[in-house]
């Protein structure tokens, strides 16, 4: 793959009919899922700052591991467009029914880790995630579990590692940004709870989707690199 921002956006815009039943089916799911627990916990959590409180940690504990788990479909999706797979909806939804499992546990396992490493000033975190965020693509590519995926995904985590950590960053800057606007511009409209957290998970729906697309398409453009310098490695 020579232009993964290209094919992202080829992907998203050629075939959003199909990524907007993707979203229905599995995202929106999963958000409204994250919303009631999370607000379930704000609600019984005391505060005992006027800063943050322990349920921000829970907060970013499930919000990361939604995330984690929520990309499988849309990686089957990606991956069958490069690999010209027909019947890619119904396969990409199948593959999110029957992986996902495997990588929710993984996913609950580096959510954990990675919340730890940011509460310790947030580096630690931030390494933990970018060296194993490769794994459960790999996963999904070969059709294999997490566990026969990592070394793999840690080789491609490793090789890549400023370049997932710069990509998780802008993506998620420029969505806190847009997503900041939006809110302030709804509080000149109104302060229903219920507007903003629709409006959030709009937001959410459609932003979702290219970001994972994107690390996708970059994760087979690092894969097919290292193939080709191990093949060349084995040739000398």
């Amino acid at each position: 793959m020579e232009k993964p921002l290209s094919n992202a956006w080829e992907v998203y815009t050629g075939k959003f009919e199909k990524i907007l039943v993707l979203m229905l089916t599995t995202t929106v799911p999963l958000l409204m899922l994250h919303s009631f627990i999370t607000n379930y916990i704000y609600a019984i959590t005391p505060s005992y700052s006027a800063v943050y409180s322990f349920a921000d940690i829970y907060y970013g504990l499930l919000t990361l591991m939604f995330f984690l788990y929520a990309q499988v479909p849309y990686i089957q999706f990606v991956y069958n467009e490069y690999k010209g797979i027909e019947n890619n909806l119904g396969h990409s939804i199948f593959s999110f029914l029957t992986k996902g499992f495997t990588v929710f546990v993984f996913a609950c396992i580096v959510s954990f880790l990675t919340t730890i490493g940011f509460m310790l000033f947030l580096i630690p975190g931030l390494i933990v995630l970018s060296l194993l965020f490769p794994i459960p693509y790999i996963s999904v590519f070969d059709n294999k579990s997490v566990w026969k995926s990592y070394k793999e995904g840690l080789r491609i985590g490793k090789k890549n590692f400023f370049k997932i950590v710069l990509i998780l960053m802008l993506t998620g800057t420029i969505e806190l940004l847009i997503g900041i606007f939006i809110t302030f511009q709804l509080f000149n409209i109104t302060s229903s709870f219920a507007a903003q957290m629709i409006t959030q998970m709009t937001l959410n729906i459609l932003c979702f989707p290219f970001i994972v697309i994107l690390i996708t398409s970059y994760i087979i453009k690092w894969r097919e690199s290292l193939e080709v310098l191990d093949v060349n490695v084995v040739e000398n």
